[in-house]
């Protein structure tokens, strides 16, 4: 049963190694991929709200999680392909960086020294959750193909 190789940890959902390296094994790396940018989303939004929840706090300045260095990690291939980005509305996973926090500096400064713009964060906000449901979607659908190929198997 799949749910033995499943943990909970405080703050969301994430699959233990050892099933994902299985499922890299079955499945390629598409669903590991997808994981990894779903749990990314997740950590990403957790950065946006604060920002969004201080947006009247005096000196506070915004922040962002800049993880382009693990998606292309957990997408890359064996054979050293690099993942690029082919339009200017996709997301930007091929700076150099790992996922760590950095300073937002798309706001202007007010006088408290506060930087966040609301309307800015709301939009990243929005942004994210569709990024998030996009990985969703697509894992939903990857599965949806495992089990097909599945059933079909049984002649």
């Amino acid at each position: 049963m799949v749910l033995a190789f499943l943990h909970f940890d405080v703050g969301g959902f994430f699959l233990c190694q050892e099933y994902m390296r299985l499922l890299d094994t079955l499945f390629e790396q598409t669903v590991t991929g997808l994981n990894k940018a779903m749990d990314l989303s997740w950590r990403r939004g957790k950065v946006l709200a604060s920002n969004v929840a201080n947006a009247e706090t005096p000196k506070y300045r915004a922040s962002e999680l800049d993880f382009g260095k693990e998606l292309e990690k957990a997408f890359g291939s064996s054979d050293g392909q690099q993942v690029m980005r082919t339009h200017v509305s996709h997301m930007e996973i091929t700076q150099d960086s790992s996922a760590r926090m950095r300073a937002d500096l798309t706001g202007v400064t007010k006088a408290d020294g506060n930087n966040v713009d609301i309307d800015l964060q709301m939009a990243a906000l929005t942004n994210n959750g569709s990024d998030y449901t996009n990985a969703v979607q697509l894992m939903k659908h990857k599965f949806s193909l495992y089990r097909a190929s599945i059933r079909d198997g049984r002649g």
